[in-house]
């Protein structure tokens, strides 16, 4: 179909490089939206998607290589991003606007000093660098977007996300989404949030030491849990909304309430003397996990994981569905664990779900791995089954130690843990993707999955030829640790990663290499006959060495590794290391990359993927692009508007159209694709409804299609008597996307685009933009009329039908 795009269209998906200083792991995540957060050690990195596509014709362009990126040319994710301070402390009145929304007294304290129990934290004399980050899920930021929460040493959460934007024009794609993103409220450390009703919440300086996110409720509110040094888990209900005429900078109107608190001490008594001959540090920063919600009825029921002293516990957490009404839904604690897990646990263990619950004869399952985190423990665990864990002593279960066979990875813990989507049938363990801190030449267990990968599983995504079965991201990181000298030519390297150190070289040895060439080839100090003896002996020194004794020359840490939303494609975040010197981590960082890989999926996935799992338009954009998933209506190839019984809504719209006047000369704006006067002033469409953007500062363009679409004040002024049928904000436009700002939200569930977006692309771009290049393919009309006469003919040149995707 000639209509249709091809994900080689899309910009190529290279390696990112970065100078920065890692201080923990788990610190790469994806948003719902593809927004990319990389945690440093005082500091948030955010890359945008760019879901811009090019021709046909320059996408088989070779890439030009450079010495430091890699690629010479428009990528995804360019080196610019959003990056913002996490370190400073911030006032406790940031949580003033909370209780206000609440009706309730604030309280905080008014200085910091310190939280919790320990000998850093309830002194307050941390440097608060970044513990921990995770997105939201979507809803509760702007535009329907996520909010990133981050965990910082200090023991606070804090909310970061985009303010009203400024009161400017709006162009590129992602020019709003680079607004420096703001803190819209934090909670730990004396740092206080409302209470529910009937909940007393205490007055104290909790250190917190984990949270974590509940999957989305598709309802009213998300879920937030977090655990203190006390050994409470917290649960918060969490509700925003975004006025579209806010002053510049809001951060929202936000609903935050306590609603649970409870201990999870676990079976194990815990050893708080060190000087126990058994004592073990095993506290956790990724402590908490959600499983996936189960419906039942009205309500949902999640299993929220834990980890304590070498146990995991299960405890059930159900919520009741407010209705329509203003409240918030209620939550409901189970008294006790559900289930538990026995299993000697080191530092920073933690639990992964699987994003699927399965139906078995009785009973509903969910599935999940455990991180030791030196090994991996599948387990599953029935919703209608409680077989709670009795109190007893670490040597009663075995966990006091790790077994033998543990032994070997206790000095290479797991960093990064991904399951990937679920087939249709049942498997006996989830399929899973694991990497560990450490990459080097003699230990080939950094990375470990059971997931079973075609021979060529980036061939499609990326064009290559490569035969090996290995995922992108892996096969580079073994180049790196796999890249060996003569022992004798080390020192060489040695003296040229000292010259680079601080500075995002690239990875690549081959420009060290050729340079080690040039000056074995070189012979501009030598004479030819004079000093021929002196050359030889030269040469012969470098290459008669022994060949044998190989020296590997680097060794890589893997600091984080996490999956698309649709689980399609994947990203680690790793830093390189010489294996030659000492090296010290500096302010200047280290040398840094991000590396992606594509995890394709078989049709039964692709099926479910599309069925069953709620994805945002981006998220499905990507995984075309990038992931080997299904074409995207209204991105991937134009849709088709249907031809359903709201033409009466359209047509009101048509009319406002037509009363239209250019802001230049006051003619009247024919109704075209890109509205015009009899002259030559043009104005686009907007995409929704038809009506002409004739002003600045009026609309926004969609993040994915790239088309433009009326505030919805805007069409209020316009025609005030559709005041019943124009909602507030935000939904997508053209595709389903989000957008640069707000947009408007019709009530009837799909409105005719302009007429550019409902023929096929020209060989120049995704979409029709002129009415020039509409005359070109149906060059014998004359009239607006007639081209839709044509197009309708002709079912071939159109595309499947407009969808309004709002919610999503």
């Amino acid at each position: 179909m000639s209509a249709l795009m091809s994900p080689t269209n899309a910009l190529p998906l290279e390696s990112i490089h970065l100078s920065i200083l890692p201080k923990t792991a788990h610190n790469i995540t994806w948003s719902p939206n593809n927004e990319l957060a990389i945690g440093c050690d005082d500091c948030i990195l955010i890359y945008v998607p760019d879901f811009s596509l090019s021709p046909s014709s320059s996408s088989s362009a070779a890439p030009v290589s450079a010495p430091v990126n890699g690629y010479d040319g428009p990528r995804q994710y360019g080196e610019a991003a959003l990056r913002f301070p996490v370190a400073p402390l911030k006032s406790p009145e940031l949580n003033r606007h909370l209780f206000d929304a609440v009706g309730q007294d604030f309280a905080g304290y008014s200085f910091f000093t310190g939280a919790g129990h320990g000998i850093l934290t309830g002194h307050g004399s941390t440097l608060n660098h970044t513990v921990a980050l995770q997105w939201s899920p979507g809803g509760l930021g702007r535009m329907g977007r996520s909010v990133l929460a981050v965990l910082t040493a200090a023991g606070i959460i804090t909310m970061y996300g985009q303010g009203a934007p400024e009161v400017v024009a709006s162009g590129a794609r992602n020019e709003g989404s680079m607004r420096p993103w703001i803190p819209a409220w934090h909670v730990g450390a004396g740092l206080l949030v409302p209470a529910a009703e009937g909940h007393g919440a205490p007055d104290k300086k909790e250190c917190i030491t984990a949270f974590a996110w509940a999957a989305d409720t598709c309802g009213k509110g998300a879920v937030l849990a977090y655990l203190n040094d006390d050994r409470e888990v917290v649960l918060l209900v969490v509700h925003a909304t975004h006025d579209a005429k806010a002053t510049p900078g809001h951060p929202g109107k936000w609903t935050v309430l306590e609603v649970a608190r409870f201990v999870v001490d676990g079976p194990h008594p815990i050893l708080t003397d060190p000087t126990d001959p058994d004592y073990a540090y095993t506290s956790s920063s990724f402590a908490l996990s959600w499983s996936p919600w189960l419906r039942r009825g009205s309500s949902l029921t999640s299993i929220l994981s834990y980890v304590s002293h070498n146990y995991i516990g299960f405890r059930q957490i159900t919520i009741d569905e407010p209705g329509d009404g203003p409240d918030l839904p209620s939550v409901h604690v189970g008294r006790a664990d559900a289930s538990g897990v026995c299993l000697h646990l080191s530092t920073d263990a933690f639990v992964v779900w699987e994003d699927k619950i399965w139906s078995m004869p009785g009973s509903s399952v969910c599935r999940g791995v455990i991180a030791s985190p030196t090994k991996v423990q599948a387990f599953e665990l029935p919703f209608d089954h409680i077989s709670p864990v009795t109190k007893h002593t670490t040597d009663e279960c075995g966990t006091t130690y790790p077994p033998q066979e543990d032994m070997i990875h206790m000095e290479n813990p797991i960093t990064g843990l991904i399951i990937h989507p679920p087939p249709s049938q049942t498997t006996s363990a989830p399929s899973y993707t694991l990497v560990r801190l450490s990459a080097t030449h003699d230990n080939p267990a950094w990375h470990q999955t059971n997931l079973i990968l075609p021979p060529n599983p980036e061939d499609a995504m990326h064009g290559n030829n490569n035969s090996s079965g290995s995922l992108r991201w892996a096969t580079e990181i073994s180049q790196i640790i796999e890249h060996q000298l003569p022992r004798a030519l080390a020192h060489r390297q040695g003296n040229a990663a000292a010259k680079g150190r601080g500075e995002a070289a690239d990875f690549d040895s081959d420009d060290e290499e050729d340079e080690l060439d040039s000056d074995m080839d070189s012979d501009d100090d030598f004479d030819d006959e004079e000093n021929d003896d002196a050359m030889k002996a030269n040469f012969f020194g470098i290459r008669g060495v022994d060949t044998e004794d190989q020296v590997h020359l680097h060794r890589v840490r893997i600091w984080g590794l996490t999956a698309s939303p649709a689980g399609g494609t994947s990203a680690v975040f790793i830093s390189q290391h010489s294996n030659l010197e000492i090296e010290r981590d500096t302010f200047a960082g280290l040398k840094c990359r991000v590396l992606f890989g594509a995890h394709p999926c078989t049709g039964e996935i692709e099926h479910q993927i599309e069925k069953e799992k709620t994805l945002s338009t981006e998220a499905k954009a990507w995984e075309w692009m990038y992931g080997g998933g299904p074409a995207v209506p209204g991105f991937s190839f134009p849709a088709r508007a249907p031809r359903d019984d709201h033409a009466a809504l359209r047509d009101q719209f048509g009319i406002i159209a037509r009363r239209q006047l250019c802001v230049f000369c006051e003619r009247p704006l024919l109704p075209r694709g890109t509205s015009r006067t009899a002259t030559t002033d043009t104005s686009l469409n907007c995409a929704n409804t038809g009506v002409p953007v004739v002003a600045p500062n009026v609309s926004r363009t969609c993040g994915v299609c790239g088309m433009k679409c009326l505030k919805s004040e805007e069409l209020l002024r316009i025609a005030p008597q559709l005041k019943d049928i124009v909602e507030e904000d935000i939904s997508a436009v053209f595709c389903g996307g989000a957008t640069n700002g707000e947009l408007l939200r019709i009530s009837a569930p799909t409105v005719i685009p302009s007429l550019c977006e409902l023929l096929p692309p020209p060989p120049s771009g995704p979409y029709f933009r002129s009415e020039s290049q509409l005359m070109s393919v149906f060059g014998d009309c004359d009239s607006m009329q007639d081209v839709v006469a044509s197009a309708s003919a002709d079912d071939a040149s159109i595309g499947q039908g407009f969808i309004q995707d709002s919610e999503n």
